[in-house]
């Protein structure tokens, strides 16, 4: 098996990151409506951008909350998740960024029966999560606010201001060069967090039965498009059990499980997780241990089923240990049925 690099985990955080979140409001607008889909995904990104604010400032050790501060975390943000801006300086003393690429509005765009929301997401969602964050960031520094792309101008304007002169040189408005070592760090530490926002909001909204089902159809899918992607993206030609456990590890990996492989030939294959992240992250927070057991394997079990049908309908998963249900493992045991 191969070992990862740190392009392969970028790869798979980077992509996986925007799909997780629009299947959430998809699958959840479905389950739902648009109204309450939308009020969980507001709140999701309004948590998610504040604990990133947190985050960059430790990671870039920010020490203050100027206006300088302020753009260089959302600058940092923007260019990774691939958005496209200018930053301007004027004559009123504010900083302008011009956006000329939204990839949240792009994703939409590219799927036409999302073309109608694509005006409500921006008046609705990004208006108001951009105010409250930074008002929590620094009150003293104002937003403004006056184009949108999705409400039909040609770019979307950020307007910031601040109390006193900004003495900020041409040099100091210029936006870091990122490694891929930042890209890492943003993807590695809020993949996880994307999604156990959506589900907790979720549940908050709409009840544990109805966020668990909303979760195992997100994943369900999830990996699907994930198992399509890592077939091109390594050049898999056959589909066989072997080639299987390639992408397993490639996913388990990737999302930060340990693991043991204890067989993996051409009609059987065991692979036992030690370390589940989403369990870990689960135990951490004792209002979600009476959760464990039930997301274990009410949750778990079902979540790759489609897509190795998909894959090739002749393997079959069996599971009988679970972390979550108090067993030191996680057992995949995958066997080959041909017809």
């Amino acid at each position: 098996m191969r070992e990862l690099t740190k392009e392969d985990k970028l790869f798979y955080l980077g992509r996986s990151f925007f799909t997780l979140d629009g299947l959430w409001m998809i699958l959840t607008e479905e389950e739902s409506n648009w109204e309450i889909a939308l009020k969980i995904d507001t709140i999701v990104w309004i948590r998610l951008l504040k604990t990133i604010f947190r985050r960059l400032k430790r990671y870039l050790g920010i020490k203050s909350s100027t206006l300088q501060d302020l753009l260089q975390i959302l600058t940092f943000r923007w260019t990774i998740e691939g958005w496209n801006y200018e930053i301007i300086k004027n004559e009123l003393n504010e900083i302008i960024v011009e956006v000329k690429t939204c990839p949240y509005k792009a994703a939409m765009e590219r799927n036409p029966e999302r073309h109608d929301k694509i005006p409500l997401i921006c008046r609705d969602m990004c208006m108001p999560f951009y105010k409250e964050i930074v008002h929590e960031f620094n009150p003293d520094i104002n937003i403004n606010r006056d184009q949108f792309q999705g409400l039909g101008d040609p770019l979307c304007h950020f307007k910031f201001s601040a109390q006193g002169k900004l003495n900020l040189s041409t040099e100091e408005l210029e936006v870091r060069e990122l490694t891929l070592e930042d890209k890492l760090f943003y993807f590695e530490h809020h993949f996880l967090t994307l999604d156990g926002l959506w589900m907790v909001e979720t549940e908050n909204e709409l009840g544990f039965d109805k966020a668990l089902k909303i979760d195992i159809l997100v994943w369900q899918k999830l990996y699907q498009i994930i198992f399509r992607r890592l077939i091109k993206y390594l050049k898999i030609q056959e589909k066989n059990l072997q080639n299987l456990m390639e992408i397993l590890i490639f996913c388990f990996t990737a999302e930060g499980y340990e693991y043991k492989v204890i067989k993996n030939d051409s009609e059987e294959a065991i692979l036992l997780v030690t370390l589940c992240p989403y369990m870990a992250g689960m135990d951490r927070n004792p209002e979600r241990h009476d959760k464990m057991e039930s997301i274990c394997k009410d949750m778990c079990v079902p979540f790759f089923l489609p897509a190795i049908e998909e894959y090739n309908s002749n393997i079959k998963l069996v599971r009988k240990r679970f972390i979550g249900a108090g067993d030191e493992i996680c057992d995949f045991h995958f066997i080959l049925n041909e017809k």
